[in-house]
Order: C-alpha cells, then structure tokens, then sequence
C-alpha cells in the first residue's frame, strides 16, 4: 500500500483495534494508518469524532492518496441520524460535507463495535441489545478476519448479518489498493 495514507477517526481502543486488524488484511501496513488521539477524560467518543470529522474531512481534501476512515456508534439512533449528525458538524463549522468524490468512509455499527464483533464471532445479534467488550484488544484478530473473509474473499455476507455491518462492507468497497 505504498503511499496511501488512512487517517482513522474512532471512538475507542477496541474499534481501532478491530479496523487496524481488518486493513491489514486488506494489505494496508501499521504505518499506513494514523489513529488520531483518542478523547480522554469525559467526553464521549461519539461527541469527539463528530467535533472532529469536519476539519478532518476540510484537512483530507488538501492531500492526495489518502483517506479518512470514520468509525462511530449508532448506538440507539439510525445510522442515517448518526450520519446525518456528521453532516450538520460540518454545516456549524461551513465546511462541504462529504461527496462522491472525496476518499471518505464512514461507518456506522449498529448498536456498536461490539454488535459486529459479536455477530462475527458466530453469534445471532440483534442491532438493540448491548453486547459485552472483549476483553482483549487482540481479542478483535478473529473477528476481523471472518469480516475480511465475507467482505472480501467472498464479497458477500452471510445470512443474518447486521444491516449496519451490510452498509459497512459497501463502504470498504472504496478502498483502493
């Protein structure tokens, strides 16, 4: 993946973990991808990355072969109220939202993170319930791997999986090699 950069927008440590673990299957290196600081203290995740994702976004349309990768909750709203969330951010602070054109994803789990990594597990899930964290970081390796298997390899997912997790498998489509 030399010479595309991925800037990550996450709520947490186990989101970044489970996407890290997921790019690298798609052959993109450690060094390729840039977390940005994750929020400390009070504030919510999902409060940080919509405060940030506009002058991300501003920042990512000044540089070339990079993208910004975007990861937040739905937790108890759609994800097109969280998206849409993400647009009114960038209308506060006048910046374009997101077009066709700009190497942006965003994805949008459904309840959260731990719905997908629960479902990948092998699971039945439901977007409503709140699944436990892993304990482990590492912990995402194989759940990031069944996603890279049904997203990739056999460009489909299965039966029973999460609408939101079918919205996120489009979305990673976009990522070029």
């Amino acid at each position: 993946m030399s010479g595309v950069n991925i800037t990550l927008l996450c709520e947490d440590s186990q989101t970044d973990a489970f996407v890290r673990r997921f790019l690298r299957r798609r052959n993109f290196r450690g060094r390729d991808i840039r977390t940005l600081p994750l929020p400390a203290g009070n504030q919510s995740g999902e409060q940080w990355v919509r405060e940030r994702y506009p002058t991300e976004l501003k920042a990512l349309r000044t540089r070339q072969r990079a993208y910004l990768l975007v990861v937040t909750d739905a937790d108890v709203l759609s994800t097109e109220t969280r998206r849409a969330q993400l647009e009114a951010a960038c209308d506060e602070k006048q910046i374009p939202p997101r077009d066709d054109d700009d190497p942006v994803l965003v994805i949008v789990p459904r309840r959260n993170i731990e719905t997908w990594l629960t479902y990948l597990g092998g699971t039945e899930v439901d977007e409503d319930t709140t699944y436990p964290r892993l304990r482990r970081e590492r912990d995402c390796a194989a759940p990031a791997a069944e996603l890279y298997r049904m997203c990739q390899e056999a460009q489909r997912l299965d039966e029973g999986a999460p609408p939101s997790l079918r919205e996120a498998c489009d979305e990673y489509g976009k990522l070029q090699r």
